[in-house]
C-alpha cells in the first residue's frame, strides 16, 4: 500500500527514503524518482517517506 502525503493527498508523489551508502541499484532508483536518498547517517527518528511534489518529509510511516 502506497502512503499518501498529508499535505496534497497524493500517493504517486510519495517515495520511501533510503539510508546508507548508495550502490548502483540505489542510485538508479534515485535517478528514476523511485526513492529519496537520506544520507549515510541513520538514527531512530529519521524520516521514512518524502513527497516529491511538496517537499514534505514524514517522520515515520506511522505519522501518516
Amino acid at each position: 500500500m502506497k502512503k499518501k502525503c498529508p499535505k496534497c493527498s497524493s500517493a504517486e508523489s510519495v517515495v520511501p527514503i533510503r539510508y546508507g551508502m548508495p550502490g548502483p541499484e540505489m542510485q538508479q532508483k534515485h535517478y528514476e524518482g523511485k526513492i529519496k536518498l537520506g544520507g549515510c547517517v541513520m538514527g531512530e527518528e529519521m524520516p521514512d517517506w518524502h513527497c516529491k511534489k511538496w517537499e514534505w518529509t514524514g517522520i515515520t510511516a506511522s505519522s501518516f
